[in-house]
């Protein structure tokens, strides 16, 4: 029966391939004959492929497609694709859509006059030399589009119709840490306890394009010296609190209320006023905020605090060992930040760390301004004069990579102005340099005085070298910065450090950093600040190797800082070595493949070498961390903490973000928590997540709970929702949720949504879900599976359809408990039938969430 079955076949094959050819004189068309798809396989009559039957055309439809444009992918999108009438299936492009995807559709005079959203009948008309080109079997969109007929920035930015001011919202970022250390008595100092607390929030409402924004941070200390002579110290201070919007037309923002003005032509002023400034964030990523990363060593659970203008800006606890924090917010492009590092034992560690923007290069023809008027905010002092101001600046770049700047800030009895330039160098970095001039009038005498400031950077990718930063400035006896103007006369804040005040004189920095391939890296970051009327010069090095040989991490690394006051020159000096082997050398066990052994010693300036050894790792896909260390030193001093056990257990998850740490000698105790994280209310309810920037995204995706979004740090609730905490600004952010980790009854009809936020908003990326069961049916028709191609739909879901497969088989997503489906395999009325299915009782596999299920399809 089987070779009748195998000869009939071959007859009719042979038969079909001698008619073709003698018809090749009369038809060029090649054609598919349906049928030989069931010859001999007892289906149902032959479906109706004629979309199918001429070789590379596209059934018309709407497909969820890959944007291929110029070779780089622009995401997914719905297309439609529909017959021109000549016999072609063509998609449908607007002038919108062209736009989004970087056709400068705008400076293109063929699309003047067309229609924004109606689709165009051929592109290549409009735009000579473009292709457009889909590859059906990988749902791929290409586009291939002349240089010169796209945005000149694209890729770098998207068109300003794009832009999503977003929806209303109130956001709330958080940062809490709080700690107790104990000490026993020693050398008849009674024991004593410190507890401390420290909250900061970030809080904000959002209402169309206006962003509110303020700040509070709350510090509390408590101190029991044994002796019954308890004090406690707390500050609540409210900051930053402003109102801002863009002004799209201007490329620019404004903003009423609490800020700090930018730092590339004058210093950073604390300001309570207006500000209207350009805005780099609308330009492309390749014109464009700056925070310094803060590098340090604790020898224990140190706190870390920094603040900056008399306020805390940011504190936690770190680990003992190399530290780095690069989280913290940007409060203006420049200026001093003040590092306190405080250990276990009660020791504390203080200097400054000075930073500044890199030189200031635009392109030709490039501008860059900011008019601000307000009052002076700084809170150094006690009081200062709080003097109202006016300030300009201005940044334009001409030809020869050229860029020359300049402004004026005046205000009653106190004036300056600075004029300066940048220059690209090429081979040999950019070099900018500046003159600022300043006349006070303090006490009724005229202080006029000079600042000059030199700024040097430079990359040589060829040896590995980075020339970070270099900067040196120096400043006359007379002159007398904006600051310095303010605070003179008026007493320091109890909790600044004693040489705040003192008028500046010459400051150097140099951060660079060495690449040497598979033999690691160097770093080296120093300053030197001295001042004026006194001795006082405060000195900071940095160095440090780091190397990954055969899996096992090395680390060496220097730190010395020295203050010169009144003939004295302390200094505090750390030499530290590290070194950390992965278990996964000598075990493939899954759950230790992040862990590592780990030891490391220090040596300090007082002759006291401490050593600690213990495991760090992660766990569960890096959410959990942990370390844990013993350490012991060579001090025999009496009352010294001998040996040392330090414990630290970190959680970061998609709704924050929570550590603690516990260490504990013959000489302390100490116990410290930091916590982390966001909170939004948005029409959709209130949703938590890890701590966000400047602008979020709310994952809006029903019944989805728990699928991972983006790399997986993110996933959503129970409702559906989640925050991606960080996006770019005025730029294209692909939002992609991973279909893999799905519940079992929930489908996506896309994996991805493009969203456009502008600064400070709050925008939605909503994905349609199909919630039901998953199937696997076999359909028959008068006793025969119906035949291959056709058409399975949802009763009164014509979204929801699959196609038949052999032997009658159709996958199909997103079914109710129960329901009718309705099959189509050709044009005419009966080509059609209808069956009832009903899965709540039929049991999915052992393996799989798919239900399978043989029906019986009726009709005429």
């Amino acid at each position: 029966m089987e070779i009748y079955r195998i000869a009939v076949v071959l007859s009719r094959l042979s038969s079909g391939i001698i008619f073709m050819m003698g018809m090749s004189q009369a038809s060029a068309r090649d054609y598919f004959d349906p049928a030989l798809l069931s010859l001999g396989a007892g289906q149902m009559a032959v479906t109706d492929l004629s979309a199918f039957e001429t070789s590379g055309q596209t059934p018309p439809g709407r497909y969820l497609v890959t944007m291929i444009v110029n070779q780089s992918d622009r995401g997914q999108y719905n297309i439609e694709f529909t017959s021109d009438g000549k016999g072609q299936v063509i998609p449908q492009l607007t002038p919108d859509f062209l736009a989004e995807l970087g056709v400068n559709t705008s400076a293109l005079p063929a699309f003047s006059g067309l229609p924004r959203d109606k689709p165009i009948a051929n592109l290549v008309t409009l735009i000579p030399d473009s292709r457009v080109h889909f590859n059906f079997s990988q749902l791929q969109l290409e586009l291939s589009i002349p240089q010169i007929a796209m945005h000149p920035d694209m890729g770098n930015t998207a068109d300003p119709s794009l832009w999503d001011q977003g929806m209303p919202a109130f956001l709330l970022n958080y940062n809490l840490s709080g700690g107790r250390n104990r000490q026993s008595s020693s050398m008849g100092i009674p024991s004593n306890e410190q507890t401390n607390l420290f909250v900061g929030l970030r809080g904000g409402l959002n209402w169309q394009a206006w962003r509110l924004r303020s700040d509070m941070n709350y510090t509390r200390n408590d101190s029991d010296g044994g002796y019954g002579d308890s004090q406690r110290y707390q500050k609540t201070r409210f900051s930053n609190t402003y109102l801002q919007r863009d002004l799209q037309a201007l490329r620019s923002d404004i903003l009423v209320g609490e800020n700090s003005t930018g730092s590339d032509v004058f210093d950073s002023v604390p300001f309570r006023g207006i500000k209207l400034n350009s805005s780099e964030d609308m330009l492309p990523v390749n014109m464009r905020g700056f925070a310094p990363v803060i590098s340090g060593i604790a020898q224990s659970n140190a706190r870390v605090t920094i603040s900056q203008n008399g306020s805390v800006v940011y504190q936690t606890y770190v680990a003992p060992g190399a530290f780095q924090i690069d989280n913290l917010y940007q409060t203006g492009q420049g200026g001093d930040l003040t590092v306190t590092v405080t250990e276990a034992d009660g020791s504390v560690r203080t200097w400054n760390q000075a930073y500044s923007s890199l030189p200031v290069m635009l392109r030709p023809g490039g501008i860059k301004y900011e008019v601000t008027a307000g009052r002076y905010n700084g809170g150094i002092t006690v009081s200062s004069r709080e003097s109202n101001f006016a300030l300009g600046s201005l940044i334009y770049g001409l030809p020869h990579d050229i860029t020359l700047y300049g402004g004026a800030l005046v205000a009653n009895d106190y004036h300056s102005m600075v004029a300066g330039s940048g220059i690209s160098l090429g081979d040999f970095g950019a070099f900018s340099a500046d003159a600022t001039f300043a006349s006070a009038t303090l006490f009724g005498e005229k202080q006029n005085g000079q600042s000059v400031r030199v700024r040097y950077a430079k990359s040589l990718l060829s040896t590995g070298t980075s020339v970070d930063l270099t900067a040196y400035r120096y400043s006359t006896r007379h002159y007398y910065s904006f600051a310095d103007f303010n605070n003179t006369g008026y007493q320091l804040s109890e909790d600044q450090v004693p040489w705040a005040l003192t008028r500046q004189r010459s400051n150097f920095q140099v951060r660079i950093n060495q690449q040497f391939g598979t033999y690691g890296s160097m770093y080296l970051s120093g300053s030197r600040s001295d001042y004026w009327g006194n001795e006082q010069v405060n000195n900071n090095l940095s160095l440090g190797y780091n190397v990954n040989l055969h899996s096992i991490s090395y680390g060496l690394a220097y730190s010395i800082d020295r203050i010169k006051s009144g003939g004295d020159w302390p200094q505090n000096r750390q030499l530290t070595f590290n070194m950390q082997v992965p278990f996964s050398l000598f075990t493939t066990a899954p759950a230790l493949s992040n862990s590592y052994a780990r030891y490391q010693m220090t040596h300090n300036s007082d002759g006291r070498v401490q050593q600690q050894a213990g495991i760090t790792g992660s766990g569960m896909d890096n959410r959990l961390s942990y370390t844990a260390m013993q350490g012991w030193n060579n001090d025999d001093s009496y009352g010294s903490a001998k040996n040392t056990t330090t414990l630290n257990l970190g959680w970061q998850g998609s709704q924050g973000m929570i550590n603690a740490g516990y260490g504990y000698s013959n000489r302390y105790s100490t116990l410290n928590i930091n916590a982390n994280g966001g909170l939004v209310a948005h029409p959709g309810g209130v949703t938590l997540s890890q701590s966000f920037g400047n602008a979020i995204v709310i994952v809006d995706a029903p019944d989805s709970n728990g699928t991972q979004v983006m790399n997986g740090n993110v996933q959503t609730n129970r409702w559906g929702y989640a925050v991606v905490p960080y996006a770019s600004l005025y730029q294209k952010n692909e939002i992609i949720l991973n279909p893999s980790t799905l519940p079992d009854d929930v489908d996506l009809t896309q994996s991805s949504v493009n969203v456009y936020p502008t600064r400070g908003a709050v925008v939605a990326a909503k994905f349609a879900t199909r919630t039901g069961y998953q199937a696997l049916l076999t359909i028959t028709h008068n006793g025969k599976p119906l035949s291959f191609g056709t058409v399975v739909t949802l009763e009164d879901e014509s979204k929801n359809s699959a196609i038949v497969g052999e032997a009658g088989q159709v996958y199909i997503s997103g079914l109710p408990p129960q329901g009718r489906l309705v099959a189509v395999w050709g044009r005419g009325n009966t080509d059609r039938c209808e069956t009832a299915f009903n899965l709540s009782q039929v049991a999915a596999s052992a393996n799989n969430s798919i239900r399978s299920l043989s029906l019986l399809c009726e009709g005429e």
